[in-house]
């Protein structure tokens, strides 16, 4: 179980990573919007899973909470309309 929650934090560092690092605008949109769902899908299931099995659960709330960030900047960044522009996964 302590190895899960490890994976969960491990997948938020590299979301930032590629965040922060530029390399997210770099990459094609669709596999963009890909690779951030699955980062945030799964992070968000195994805090999720360790928070049912009372392991750490401070960490594990902290993991739900920054993976339903990161599910929903995605949803924002790819999917949002502006001014007439179509969304970013359609570009």
């Amino acid at each position: 179980m302590k190895n899960t929650l490890r994976v969960g934090i491990s997948l938020q560092v590299l979301f930032f990573i590629l965040f922060f690092g530029a390399f997210l605008p770099r990459m094609n949109n669709v596999f963009g919007a890909i690779i951030c769902f699955i980062i945030s899908l799964v992070s968000l299931f195994i805090g999720i899973k360790s928070l049912k099995q009372q392991f750490k659960p401070v960490l594990s709330f902290i993991v739900i909470a920054i993976a339903s960030i990161i599910l929903a900047f995605t949803l924002f960044a790819y999917f949002t309309t502006e001014g007439g522009i179509p969304p970013a996964i359609l570009r």
